[in-house]
């Protein structure tokens, strides 16, 4: 099998309904009509031109924003919009393993991306019991927070503890087969979540802390942990993630930016436990990347097969 892309890490639905981006258009198209000032660099045609097999596609909701009936609605409306994409035959949904085996067989035909829904955040979640419903329709990750602080667990910007609730919710998310995504985690929620949790774990979106000194990044102890689990960490080619020196306006960095936290997460996790986490159009746009990066069919210049998407379709298979 010729060998695709996979990404750990993309806001698709919530740039379509939050942002009021057509995703089934080629980029070109959307950046010209695009009205934000952040140029887009993600759509639909273009993760095929790319042929990335796998994303990772987030339930995202802004924790910052409305409260826990906005966040319901707006969660099952990015799933509704996902299961639509899939109607379409503009995506295909991998809920259970036969659905990823199936579309391993499928894709070298017809290029459709592959779609593992990653809920980025517990706070839409009332009680743990509420993970099963979303199970049911496919999610298959889950992160205990974005950032902010929530009834489960601190978060890389409003530290705080793992708490009771975060607890039940892990015992949840292993009984039901979702796996532990460590991204946004405060340290101090980090490592009790490791130790309670026997499912499998990664890092769909983070970067080496020790060249990114912000709470927002891994440590080399976190990275040592997750090695030891044998998880896959996602690195992304951000800018600001990669230089806590750049700014927004400032000129795109150098690829070599991008390339020492690749190398300094490998030294860690081992050539097998790095790959690709964008966030791409996460909160940013083609004027924060690398240079050199102006869209995913330009990953394929690293060059590196597993790092590419091998690391991640094996952690998958290992446990889907």
């Amino acid at each position: 099998m010729d060998p695709f892309l996979v990404d750990a890490h993309l806001d698709l639905a919530y740039n379509a309904l939050d942002l009021g981006r057509d995703l089934t258009l080629p980029l070109e198209a959307l950046r010209q009509r695009d009205p934000h000032p952040d140029t887009p660099v993600v759509t639909l045609p273009s993760l095929r031109e790319a042929r990335v097999g796998i994303a990772f596609a987030t339930l995202f909701v802004e924790s910052r924003a409305g409260g826990l009936a906005a966040w319901e609605e707006a969660l099952h409306a990015q799933l509704s919009l996902y299961e639509a994409w899939e109607g379409m035959g503009l995506v295909r949904l991998l809920r259970e393993r036969e659905d990823l085996l199936a579309h391993l067989e499928r894709f070298p035909q017809d290029g459709t991306p592959g779609l593992v829904l990653l809920l980025e955040g517990a706070h839409p979640l009332p009680e743990p019991e509420a993970l099963a419903p979303l199970r049911k329709r496919g999610l298959r990750l889950l992160s205990l927070t974005w950032a902010t602080k929530n009834a489960y667990a601190g978060g890389n910007a409003e530290p705080g503890p793992l708490t009771a609730k975060g607890l039940a919710l892990l015992k949840a998310m292993e009984d039901l087969g979702v796996a532990l995504d460590l991204s946004h985690l405060a340290d101090e929620a980090l490592f009790p979540a490791l130790e309670a949790y026997g499912g499998p774990v990664c890092a769909t979106h983070a970067n080496a802390r020790a060249l990114t000194p912000t709470p927002r990044h891994l440590s080399d102890e976190a990275l040592k942990a997750l090695a030891q689990r044998g998880g896959v960490l996602g690195l992304v080619p951000f800018s600001a993630f990669l230089d806590a020196g750049w700014k927004r306006g400032m000129e795109r960095l150098p690829l070599a930016a991008f390339l020492r936290h690749k190398a300094h997460a490998e030294a860690i996790l081992g050539p097998r436990g790095v790959g690709l986490g964008t966030d791409w159009d996460g909160g940013f746009g083609l004027e924060a990347l690398p240079q050199g990066l102006d869209r995913h069919r330009d990953l394929w210049a690293l060059g590196d097969e597993g790092f590419l998407g091998g690391n991640w379709l094996s952690w998958l298979l290992s446990w889907f």
